[in-house]
């Protein structure tokens, strides 16, 4: 059975399922919660809670869906194709975008061994159940500890109900209910004692079930010495073992180090032909073993550890067992399994070697993550022997943004690509992939001169080196405003692209290809250029997830489509774009991303949920690049200066810079109409320095004509106009925006003037009842559109104040009769930060600037007692 389709299977009860009512009404009482965590240590039943009610559902007809997560789940790649075949089911199109699970016809989704998820991978999880899922998808996940990443916020928020422990442990009816099931009866007195030792944890009372026989003539001899119910688990299995037949004891000792089994790969570990039998018998006796699927057999986790510390083979027994699972896993296809036994075996030299093979469909697939943790777990000398796993390992790291380490290893390659007679492998991969640390480090001159100077010499290399040095060059090139060395580079990597067959490569070549168009005024053919980027989803769907082909491409996206005004395409992409959380993804796209999202939530909000949401963003940012962190200010800054906050204005001007400084040397996508000096600009403008900002303004406008950068060239004449306006020469003011207005209409560009604010109006509307003749019959189009446009916004109802929760809403009451933040975080029982946080929540809904403000706008609306 295909591995992926044995986790969309709930484990088969070795018996009858205990009824579970209590915990199961407050279950099914939960409706009003997106999520349920039933979090305890292993054996306290999470899984068969889970599948009671997974039952439930099924036979009700109710759409259901089931997934049980392993440790390569913690790879995004693997863990969004896992999800994408749990919530589609073999009904959907092989190629159907990840955006389909949007439509998913599963209303209860069940997630199992969650803590398999490592921080990262619990964001991605988290942020997909959040923004991608329909609102009326319930998903309940199943964990014995949980990486605390944002489930603090979701219980506050009432997304999220938990159930731990001490809502899972058996009560003294359901032990005594349990025990009867197993056709064990005890005295009242007896069963008082068993339960109480314990403590109503399931797996100690089934374990007593099945050694009772075997221990009953002597459990008031040995049980009562044992202390806690850890001991006591550990002896019962240790029962449980010694009463099977000789033949089971010696099967479940070699099965018992293996994460799951089928006949012949038990099989071919025990070098026999009995497992078959074996584990019928098993079964029969009501041993934890649990099919999965049809089969595929696993022991519950906890048991299996049991066996392994009462009596496993050890030193070269156990090697042994995994040294014969690796070579039947990997003669079935399943190589990464295969690679986690050569290790567990000490067989490195073998797990190299299938790491050789592996490590290029790793990379292809992006499963960088996967490919690092591989790695790690070999000696590194014994990587240095194998140079096409370090290059497919320094690409992982540099996709995943670990510049330090791919900084070591590009030290490494350097150092051996010099000597005489040393492999070529190592200067072709040097080659390529030190201009991209470059790149990633910023350093972009440094980029193109080890771009002019490798370029020459890589002519004779393999054709994914190539295509990344020519992917590179064009990147560089272009973000300087060197279009003719961009295209022909752009021409070469396409080339290379099709030759090596690399999709996430050539999703970065059709990025590079779609910002040329947008930045030279050409948005139709910028999103014609983006369509490519769907069809390679439409190919590569089932083994790349969507958000890998758009790590690059995104942020662009999302600006084209905000910048034509396109706001029901453009949420549905946002929504497709929040799924990324926990990806590591270039600053650049990153900010492309967050700025827009700000943008339309001004839009839709008002100024001030956007400006609250981006100081929270900018806060988060710290960590990150300074580009993004001085990416999000300039977006706030804009809001100051359109809201007319003047304290926002003068503080911006300061901390932003002088608006005198140097042009920049090279602009990224996400700053093409907001960064490179226009924020600085803008602020000097609104501040009233207006031959400071017409000198910079007219700087940057001759920069970016002379570049071909005409988007950009349209917003500086627009703020350029402005400053004229002010400066009292309408003439030329309207000269400017006539010139402007001329490229809007080939560009299709609405966003780009109304933006500016209402003085930016004033002037098209000027323009509107000018002479005749002074615009195109295009440009008099495009200015109808764009007042209309501005008289639509006008006339829509101020947006309406977001409804508060439960938790928003107690905060608030407290906050109304004066508490401070630390009293209303004792009264309602968590931290001050989390009570900072709910503040911050109130205030992006509300619209509001201060505690007093927030207090008042809610009793206007009625959510407060007046």
């Amino acid at each position: 059975m295909d591995f992926v389709a044995q986790k969309l299977l709930p484990p088969s009860p070795a018996g009858t399922l205990m009824p579970r009512p209590d915990v199961l009404a407050r279950l099914t009482r939960a409706g009003s919660h997106r999520m349920v965590l039933l979090c305890a240590p292993a054996g306290y039943g999470k899984t068969c809670v889970l599948q009671l009610l997974h039952a439930g559902f099924a036979a009700s007809q109710v759409p259901v869906a089931w997934l049980t997560f392993d440790a390569a789940d913690r790879d995004p790649a693997r863990l969004l194709l896992a999800l994408r075949a749990a919530l589609l089911g073999g009904g959907a199109e092989a190629d159907a975008p990840l955006r389909t699970l949007g439509s998913t016809p599963v209303r209860h989704l069940f997630l199992d061994d969650v803590e398999h998820l490592d921080g990262d991978a619990i964001r991605l999880l988290l942020s997909v159940i959040e923004e991608v899922l329909p609102p009326g998808v319930c998903v309940y996940l199943g964990s014995r500890s949980l990486h605390q990443v944002g489930v603090a916020r979701l219980k506050a928020r009432r997304i999220l109900l938990e159930l731990n422990l001490e809502s899972l442990r058996f009560e003294l009816g359901e032990t005594e209910n349990y025990l009867r099931q197993a056709n064990l009866y005890l005295a009242d007195e007896q069963m008082r004692w068993l339960h109480e030792s314990t403590e109503g944890w399931p797996a100690a009372i089934e374990l007593l079930a099945l050694a009772w026989k075997r221990i009953q003539g002597s459990a008031d001899q040995h049980l009562r010495d044992l202390h806690g119910v850890s001991d006591l688990n550990h002896y019962l299995a240790e029962e449980v073992l010694r009463s099977q037949p000789e033949g089971v004891q010696a099967f479940l000792l070699a099965t018992a180090p293996l994460s799951s089994f089928c006949v012949a790969l038990a099989d071919a570990v025990r070098d026999s032909t009995d497992s078959g039998e074996l584990i019928t018998s098993i079964r029969l006796s009501g041993l934890p073993i649990q099919p999965i699927g049809e089969h595929w057999y696993r022991y519950h986790p906890l048991f299996a550890g049991h066996i392994m510390r009462c009596g496993a083979p050890g030193g070269n027994a156990q090697a042994l067992v995994h040294a014969r699972a690796a070579v039947w896993l990997k003669a079935h296809g399943r190589s990464l399994e295969a690679f986690d036994c050569h290790i567990k075996a000490a067989e490195f030299e073998a797990a190299a070697a299938l790491l050789e093979e592996l490590a290029e469909t790793l990379r292809q697939r992006a499963q960088y993550p996967s490919l690092i943790r591989c790695c790690e777990r070999l000696p590194e000398v014994l990587l240095h022997r194998h140079p096409r796993i370090c290059r497919s390992l320094l690409v992982s790291l540099l996709y995943l943004q670990r510049r330090d380490e791919a900084r070591r290893w590009i030290a490494y390659f350097r150092e051996h690509a010099t000597p005489s007679g040393a492999d070529a492998f190592y200067g072709e991969s040097l080659r390529a992939f030190e201009p991209v640390l470059a790149f990633l480090d910023a350093d972009i001159d440094y980029c193109i001169t080890l771009v002019e100077r490798n370029w020459p010499l890589q002519q004779q290399a393999d054709a994914y080196e190539r295509g990344a040095l020519a992917t590179v060059a064009a990147y560089s090139y272009l973000v300087r405003g060197r279009l003719a060395e961009t295209v022909q580079m752009l021409i070469q990597a396409r080339r290379m692209c099709a030759e090596n067959n690399s999709a996430t490569m050539m999703s970065v070549v059709i990025f590079l290809q779609a910002y040329l168009d947008a930045m030279q005024g050409r948005h139709d053919a910028a999103l014609e250029q983006m369509m490519g980027v769907d069809l390679l989803l439409q190919r590569h769907s089932a083994d790349i997830p969507p958000v890998f082909l758009h790590s690059y491409s995104g942020g662009l996206l999302l600006m084209l489509l905000y910048e034509r005004n396109s706001i029901g395409e453009l949420e549905e992409r946002i929504k497709i774009a929040r799924e990324m959380e926990g990806i590591p993804m270039p600053w650049d796209m990153v900010s492309g991303i967050l700025v827009t999202q700000a943008k339309l939530m001004a839009l839709q909000s008002g100024a001030m949920a956007a400006k609250r949401w981006l100081e929270g963003e900018i806060m988060k940012a710290r960590k990150h690049a300074p580009q993004l962190r001085l990416a999000l200010e300039s977006e706030l800054s804009r809001l100051m200066v359109v809201s007319g906050d003047r304290d926002g204005i003068a503080g911006y001007a300061a901390s932003l810079g002088d608006a005198n400084h140097g042009l920049a040397s090279w602009i990224g996508s996400s700053q093409e109409i907001d960064g490179g000096g226009i924020a600085q600009a803008r602020l000097a403008l609104a501040a009233g320095q207006l031959q400071t900002a017409k000198s910079q303004l007219r700087r940057l406008l001759e920069q970016s004509v002379q570049g071909g950068r005409h988007w950009r060239a349209a917003k500086l004449r627009v703020l350029l106009a402005l400053a004229e306006e002010r400066g009292g020469d309408r003439r030329a003011a309207q000269l400017l925006m006539a010139l402007a207005l001329e490229q809007g209409a080939q560009s299709g560009l609405v966003r780009t003037f109304l933006d500016e604010g209402e003085d930016v109006l004033c002037l098209l509307e000027a323009l509107q009842d000018g002479p005749p003749g002074t615009l195109s019959h295009a440009a008099v189009a495009h200015l109808r559109t764009l007042l209309a446009c501005a008289d639509a916004a006008r006339a829509a109802d101020p947006p309406l104040l977001a409804e508060l929760t439960v938790a928003e809403r107690n905060l608030l009451e407290l906050v109304a009769q004066g508490a401070t933040n630390r009293a209303a975080a004792l009264t309602l029982g968590v931290s001050v930060n989390t009570v900072k946080w709910h503040m911050a929540q109130i205030f992006g809904k509300l619209g509001a600037a201060n505690r007093v403000q927030a207090v008042n706008l809610a009793r206007q609306a009625g959510m407060l007692d007046s």
